[in-house]
C-alpha cells in the first residue's frame, strides 16, 4: 500500500520539476528543455532527476533603448532632528537631581517623600546620616526652601515608587504640565 503512494509522490515531483524547467527555459529559449527522468528500483525512496543546463541566449537592446547608464550616488540622507530639549543645560540638570535621589535611595533603601521643600531637606543633609546629596555651590532655593529648575521654577517631584521618583521642571515657558517640560526618571 505504501509503494503505489510513494511511486505517486516521485510522479508528481517529477512531473513539477519538469513543469518548471518548461517554464523557466521559455522566457529564454526557443524549445522546451528536455527533462529526463530515471526509474529507480521499487524500493528506492529518491527519484533520478536531472535537467540539461540552461544557458541565456544572447540578444541585442532593441534601438530605442539606450545603453548601460552609471548609476547615480544615493542622495545623502539628511541628519535626524535633534530634540530640542536634549541635552540642554536644563536637562542636565535635572539629570543630575534625579541622578542624586537614586544615590540617596541606595544608602538609604528608598527615596525620600513628600514635597519638594521635605524632599531638598532629606537630600540636604537632613537625613540620619547627615549626608548631603546635593551640591552646595549653585544651589537655586527659592523662599520656601524649595529646589528651583534653570529657569528658575520649582521642580515637581512624583513618588512613582519607593525607589523610582520622576523629577519634572516646567521648561522655558515656566509652566509645568506643557509641551516643554524636561521629565527625567
Amino acid at each position: 500500500m505504501k509503494r503505489p503512494i510513494l511511486f505517486s509522490i516521485l510522479l508528481a515531483s517529477a512531473a513539477a520539476v519538469a513543469w518548471f524547467a518548461w517554464h523557466a527555459g521559455s522566457e529564454t529559449h526557443s524549445e522546451a528543455p528536455a527533462v529526463t527522468v530515471a526509474t529507480k528500483p521499487p524500493g528506492a525512496l529518491v527519484p533520478n532527476v536531472s535537467a540539461p543546463e540552461l544557458k541565456p541566449t544572447k540578444s541585442a537592446p532593441p534601438a530605442s533603448v539606450p545603453g548601460p547608464q552609471k548609476a547615480s550616488s544615493p542622495a545623502p540622507r539628511p541628519n535626524p532632528p535633534v530634540h530640542p530639549l536634549q541635552d540642554t543645560p536644563a536637562r542636565l540638570e535635572a539629570e543630575a537631581v534625579a541622578l542624586n535621589l537614586r544615590h540617596f535611595g541606595q544608602r538609604f533603601g528608598g527615596n525620600p517623600v513628600g514635597t519638594n521643600a521635605e524632599i531638598v531637606n532629606e537630600l540636604n543633609g537632613g537625613n540620619p546620616k547627615r549626608a548631603r546629596y546635593l551640591p552646595q555651590e549653585n544651589l537655586r532655593l527659592n523662599e520656601k526652601g524649595e529646589l528651583l529648575d534653570f529657569y528658575g521654577t520649582p521642580y515637581f517631584f512624583h513618588q512613582n515608587s519607593s525607589t523610582e521618583t520622576e523629577v519634572r521642571s516646567a521648561g522655558a515657558d515656566r509652566q509645568l504640565w506643557t509641551a516643554d517640560d524636561i521629565i527625567v526618571k
